[in-house]
């Protein structure tokens, strides 16, 4: 018997050696502490945890069968996040002290409320909903909520160039075009600690067909059930109804505009057509960054 497998009692697997960090199942301190007991002991990330006694060979068991049924994580990010992400790259900033703020408001008014999910919208186009959605999200998850964003702009999305995703790797097309049975199969976990990213996956026709069946609705539920709050950027409401779609399913929005681009009335009239999509509006943006 090796040391490996008499250490850990986990028999090494070069293709799946770290499945309880990819999938989350540990806290950041404790992947920490397994990360240092590695580099002392010659062992894999997941026998090291074991080793530790901060999980069970059945857990590595569990990762790794999440890990081999899953099409997005099999396919990692293949390149570094975007210094788009403010609130990461150039934390100090005052569009950074902005996020930030706009974090605190979200918390204390939708997520402390026991709200789980919001989608993004922007008046008009260029509006800078993708740039809003992608840095709340990750600020959320830099105070350890549990987050998930969802790229449902399947006309122009852009999710998945700033997080360092393949555009034609799975994404929520691929769910809802019955390529694969279940949403979570497409999740990308922990691109960031603490955030998953749901892109939206390759091209498809009839997105709004697709965005408007049961398929979208119970995909949304068990998703929700995974994790704290989930953020759904979405395309301009000038542009199609994508948006009120998204929004009226999840029950709740975020309205983004840009100082100097979208009109008062633009802003109103996405405002009444959320409303009569019964989707509340749980604040509002004048982006002047983005």
């Amino acid at each position: 018997m090796s040391q490996l497998e008499t250490t850990s009692g986990i028999p090494a697997d070069p293709s799946l050696p770290d499945a309880l960090l990819r999938t989350g199942a540990l806290t950041d301190e404790e992947a920490r502490a397994v990360a240092a007991h590695q580099a002392q002991s010659g062992l894999t990330f997941d026998q090291s945890a074991v080793a530790l006694a901060l999980a069970t060979e059945e857990d590595v068991v569990i990762a790794r069968q999440a890990m081999q049924g899953s099409l997005a994580m099999q396919l990692s990010p293949s390149a570094s996040v975007s210094d788009e992400l403010l609130v990461q790259s150039d934390p100090s900033s005052p569009q950074a002290e902005m996020l930030r703020l706009l974090r605190t408001q979200i918390i204390a008014q939708h997520v402390g409320a026991g709200r789980r999910a919001f989608a993004v919208c922007g008046a008009t186009d260029g509006s800078g909903a993708t740039f809003i959605a992608a840095n709340l999200a990750t600020a959320l998850s830099q105070v350890g909520i549990k987050t998930l964003l969802v790229d449902s702009n399947l006309r122009n999305p852009r999710i998945d160039a700033i997080f360092g995703i393949d555009p034609n790797g799975p994404g929520l097309s691929t769910y809802l075009s019955l390529e694969v049975n279940r949403p979570e199969r497409v999740v990308y976990p922990n691109v960031l600690p603490n955030l998953s990213v749901v892109p939206a996956g390759p091209p498809v026709a009839r997105p709004q067909e697709l965005l408007s069946g049961a398929r979208f609705r119970s995909g949304v539920d068990i998703l929700l059930r995974q994790h704290d709050v989930a953020i759904f950027d979405t395309p301009a409401s000038n542009e199609n109804s994508d948006a009120l779609t998204v929004a009226g399913v999840l029950g709740y929005a975020l309205v983004v505009a840009r100082r100097n681009h979208a009109f008062v009335k633009d802003v109103q009239t996405l405002a009444s057509q959320l409303g009569a999509s019964r989707a509340t509006v749980i604040g509002s943006v004048l982006n002047d960054f983005a």
